[in-house]
Order: C-alpha cells, then structure tokens, then sequence
C-alpha cells in the first residue's frame, strides 16, 4: 500500500472488477479516458487480470479512500522508460460521492512521490482533453505544466477533440 494524505494506493483485487466494470461504462467517466464504451465484463475482467500481473514497464493501482478504505477510483504508471527514468500516468475518481472533494488532487500527489522517489523517476507524462478543465486545473495545482498539444487527435461525440500533454519533473517537487 501506498499512503497518501486522504488516499490510499493499493494492488487490484479480484472483487474489484464489479465497481471497475461499472465505471467503464459510465459515460461521464469515459468521456474523461481514452477509451469507448460499453464495455463487455468479461473485458473489464481480461483488464483486471493483466494488471494483477503487470509487466515490469507498467504498475497499476486501485484507489481507496483513507478513512472507509472504500474503492474509489483507479490509477497506473505506464510506458516506464526504466533507462530514461520517464513514464505515462493515468487516474480517474469513479465514485461521483468522492467527486470534487480533493481525493483526486491527493491520488495524483501520492502517485508522483512514489514514482520519484520509490521509483526513481525523473519525469513523469499526462494526456488529458483539452476540454477537461477539472482535470487540468488539478494537475496544474500539483505542479504540472503543459509541455505540448496532440491537435484533434481524438473523434468522439462527432467532433474532433486536442489532447493536452502535462508533465511534472522531480525537482519540480522538492
């Protein structure tokens, strides 16, 4: 487990894939991830399995609240760059009760302590739509910045949409 100030960060269970399945198929969380729905269960459950096994370039994490140890959302460190001590990052809060209430802001600053100093990493990546403020708005209180724009590069909901690539390095933190 990994502590944060309100969060905890935690291996993928098993019983997880009923919460987690629900979540990928809420479309006001997947019109936030990279992702389309529906998806089938035994997809969500194919997903659940492999990150229980993570390969040694990605790690993968459920979210629970401190307080109620309740599973609220999900988290990863991908695309690990164990030369260049880089990687891609990805969470998202899927219980709308712990929504606006800072457990994301906490998940994110737990996730990039453990990555610069458990993992040793020197930079850590973000893709998020340029339409999603909150997400921005959050990053940019921890203290990433924008480092490049992907210009329509994603079609949903019949437009085009720009992806916004933040970044945060470790000295940005100390």
């Amino acid at each position: 487990m990994i502590a944060g100030e309100h969060v905890i960060l935690r291996a993928f269970e098993a019983e997880d894939v009923e919460r987690c399945y629900r979540w990928m198929n809420d479309p006001n969380i997947v019109r936030t991830l990279k992702t389309r729905y529906p998806i089938a269960f035994q997809n969500e459950q194919e997903w659940l399995e492999r990150a229980m096994h993570a390969h040694a370039n990605e790690r993968h994490f459920a979210i629970e609240r401190k307080d109620d140890r309740a599973h609220i959302g999900n988290a990863s460190i991908h695309d690990i760059d164990w030369v260049s001590r880089n990687a891609w990052f990805g969470l998202f809060i899927g219980e709308p009760s712990a929504w606006n209430r800072g457990f994301g802001s906490d998940a994110i600053h737990t996730m990039v302590r453990f990555a610069f100093d458990d993992m040793n990493l020197i930079k850590l990546r973000i893709n998020v739509f340029d339409y999603n403020d909150r997400a921005k708005h959050v990053l940019e209180g921890r203290g990433f910045v924008q480092e490049g724009k992907l210009e329509r590069d994603f079609y949903r909901e019949g437009q085009w949409h720009d992806i916004v690539i933040l970044s945060i390095f470790r000295e940005a933190t100390t």
